[in-house]
């Protein structure tokens, strides 16, 4: 993958942040966001739904890696593409494993009152669609989450879990950006735009959804048990393909609205969903994972 980091740059901010110098480190990540960002992208050819999930599991952990480094003659980026080649096969791993989970757990309630740890995304993302809630117990959820949220980080919620935005949202955004609402809604449109495939995918699952479900009604009046059994394994697996088709915009594309280094998207999305995961954990005393 090709480097546009200066060597001796990267190499002086490393020196100064093992030394002490706390300052040094928002520069070194601001060096390296879009080489991480692209790394998935450019050697393996993954969308940018990926990118954006790489970048945060190694921006979590890149304090570790870059107390691994021990400065050599070779180029900062030949030790670095050998480190997010090992970190992108823990990913992975780490990914799978996620999955293999999350088969085993049954439609969350939007309540939060079971055990099982959730997605947050299957509660504000998708049960509006799915699960038929009440709208005013889903606006009242979302009023929730965002009255105990800082503006900054409000901004990031509504950007990323885009399916919440609501008209009132719009102004509050426009205002804080100091944008017109027309500007605010052409900036949306353009995020949106990014996700067409994602809404096209996720609008023929849905379909396949609805017509299992009147499919296995009519099976349940017929007492056709075997067929019953077949349409219920094929419903659950079209759901998990359902579940994992997640509307949330790339960091690029939240990076290009807001006019911010993705490193900065990255790092105002992860505080954002602390935030939210505190709020759930205070509210409904349940610990929830959030993608």
């Amino acid at each position: 993958m090709k480097s546009r980091i200066s060597d001796e740059k990267i190499k002086d901010f490393i020196r100064r942040y093992v030394k002490g110098d706390d300052g040094c480190y928002s520069a070194i990540v601001n060096m390296l966001s879009q080489y991480i960002y692209n790394y998935p992208r450019v050697v393996l050819g993954t969308d940018l739904d990926t990118c954006s999930d790489f970048y945060e599991y190694v921006l979590t952990r890149f304090k570790n890696i870059l107390n691994g480094y021990r400065e050599s003659d070779a180029k900062f980026t030949t030790w670095f593409t050998i480190v997010l080649r090992n970190r992108y096969l823990n990913y992975i791993r780490a990914k799978n494993a996620k999955y293999k989970v999350e088969q085993k757990l049954d439609i969350v309630s939007f309540d939060c009152s079971n055990n099982n740890s959730q997605n947050l995304y299957n509660i504000i993302g998708d049960n509006k669609e799915y699960m038929k809630l009440n709208n005013e117990e889903y606006e009242s959820f979302i009023d929730n989450i965002i009255k105990n949220l800082k503006d900054k980080q409000r901004i990031f919620f509504h950007l990323y879990f885009i399916e919440t935005f609501r008209p009132e949202d719009v102004g509050f955004i426009s205002i804080y950006l100091g944008r017109t609402v027309r500007e605010s809604l052409a900036g949306i449109g353009e995020i949106r735009k990014s996700m067409t495939e994602k809404y096209r995918l996720k609008n023929s699952l849905f379909q396949r959804l609805n017509d299992l479900f009147y499919e296995i009604i009519k099976k349940q009046k017929e007492k056709n048990h075997q067929a019953l059994e077949k349409l219920k394994k094929k419903r659950n697996i079209v759901l998990d393909e359902y579940r994992r088709v997640k509307l949330n915009p790339s960091y690029s594309s939240l990076s290009q609205f807001l006019g911010l280094p993705i490193g900065t998207v990255s790092t105002g999305i992860m505080r954002m969903k602390e935030g939210v995961r505190q709020f759930i954990k205070e509210r409904y005393h349940e610990k929830m994972s959030l993608s």
